[in-house]
C-alpha cells in the first residue's frame, strides 16, 4: 500500500487575499485578481515578475478533457507533492493503491477548478514528515490559452506551522 503524502481536509472557491494565509498563496491570488473579471492568460504570468513565489509554484496543463500534466514545480511544491515534471494523471486513470486514487481524485479537482474557472484554497495536513499534523494551504488558480481555452492551472502551497527544511 502507498501512504499518501498530504491529505487535503476541505476545498472550496475564493476571491479575496483575505481568505489566505500563507504569503505566496495571497501573492498569487493578487495577481490573478487583478485581471478580473476576466481569467488571465498564462502568457501574462511571467515568473520574473514573481521570484518570491518560485519554490511554491506549480504549473498544470490540461492536456484533454481527463489528463493533466505537471509541467513545474518549485522546490517546496515538489518537496510536497513529490511529482515528477511530465507525469501525467487521469480522471480515467487505475485505482489499485491510494496513490492512484489519489491521482484520480487530483485529476477530478482540477477538471472542476477549469469548469468553474474560479480560484481553490486548499486546507490539509501533510503525512510524510517527521513532525505530525504539519497543516499546509494551497491556491489553485486556472489560466487560459492563447484560444482563450482554461487550460493551465498555476497554483502555490505553502507550510502554515513548520520551520525549516521540509523532511
Amino acid at each position: 500500500m502507498t501512504e499518501n503524502r498530504y491529505e487535503v481536509i476541505k476545498y472550496y472557491p475564493v476571491t479575496s487575499t483575505n481568505e489566505l494565509v500563507g504569503s505566496s498563496n495571497r501573492a498569487l491570488m493578487e495577481w490573478w485578481l487583478s485581471f478580473a473579471p476576466r481569467t488571465p492568460f498564462k502568457s501574462e504570468f511571467d515568473i520574473l515578475d514573481h521570484i518570491d513565489l518560485v519554490p511554491d509554484i506549480f504549473l498544470v496543463k490540461r492536456l484533454n478533457q481527463t489528463d493533466f500534466e505537471f509541467r513545474v514545480h518549485g522546490e517546496s511544491a515538489n518537496n510536497i507533492f513529490d511529482e515528477y515534471i511530465g507525469k501525467i494523471i487521469s480522471t480515467q486513470g487505475p485505482q489499485t493503491n491510494d496513490r492512484e486514487r489519489q491521482d484520480v481524485e487530483l485529476a477530478e479537482y482540477y477538471v472542476e477548478i477549469l469548469d468553474q474557472s474560479l480560484c481553490f484554497r486548499n486546507e490539509g495536513v501533510l503525512s510524510f514528515l517527521k513532525k505530525k499534523d504539519v497543516k499546509f494551504e494551497s491556491l489553485d488558480c486556472p489560466l487560459l490559452d492563447d484560444q482563450e481555452n482554461p487550460t493551465f492551472i498555476i497554483g502555490t502551497i505553502t507550510i502554515l506551522d513548520h520551520k525549516g527544511p521540509l523532511q
